[in-house]
């Protein structure tokens, strides 16, 4: 089972015809999403191969993840800061590791805006293996892509503002949308190619 693979992990660390339009998803400023709902041991859920999730900069929050067949993934952050008054860039902090034995590679930047936004590895020498994404996300999309063996897990761990983002990681996986994750880190396994 995957999920022993990932119990090490820094929990307290800051199909093509399926697509997901994140449409209203909102911050919600004067509540901190808390990791205190978030399951203990981490949950795995599937991610469909190939699956696409459309989204709009500046029209809602969240983070974005996409397996394409062969091992290639696609992570993106989006802000809500065209329907929230006020709301400022959204701080994302997140540390993407994979199932033990496993290495990510050919991690590419996508849209980072210089002094402020960083992919690379995680800085703790425990988790040789982990990257970490910390972006300010307003109205446009930041993200990056990266490499790993086909069918790899990847154990996602979500930070937004400084508090857990459990509500604002969004997948498609068993052919349905999942908008929010049972745990922080969510862990999230291919389906079979």
């Amino acid at each position: 089972m995957r999920r022993a693979l990932f119990l090490g992990l820094p929990l307290a660390l800051l199909s093509a015809a399926c697509t997901y339009d994140n449409g209203d998803a909102r911050r919600i400023l004067s509540e901190t999403p808390s990791c205190q709902d978030s399951a203990a041991t981490p949950v795995e859920a599937w991610i469909d191969v190939d699956a696409k999730i459309e989204t709009h900069a500046g029209e809602g929050a969240g983070v974005f993840l996409e397996y394409a067949k062969g091992g290639h993934w696609t992570l993106r952050t989006a802000c809500d800061v065209n329907v929230v008054k006020g709301g400022g860039p959204c701080a994302w902090d997140i540390i993407v590791t994979p199932e033990v034995g496993r290495t990510i590679s050919n991690v590419v930047a996508q849209d980072l805006e210089a002094g402020t936004d960083t992919v690379g590895k995680f800085p703790d020498p425990s988790y040789p293996d982990s990257y970490q994404f910390v972006a300010e996300t307003s109205d446009d999309l930041d993200g990056f892509t990266f490499d790993t063996e086909p069918q790899t897990a990847i154990a996602v761990d979500t930070f937004l503002d400084g508090a857990c983002a459990l509500p604002y990681i969004f997948w498609v996986g068993d052919g349905a949308a999942h908008t929010g994750a049972p745990s922080n880190p969510i862990v999230l396994v291919p389906t079979p190619e």
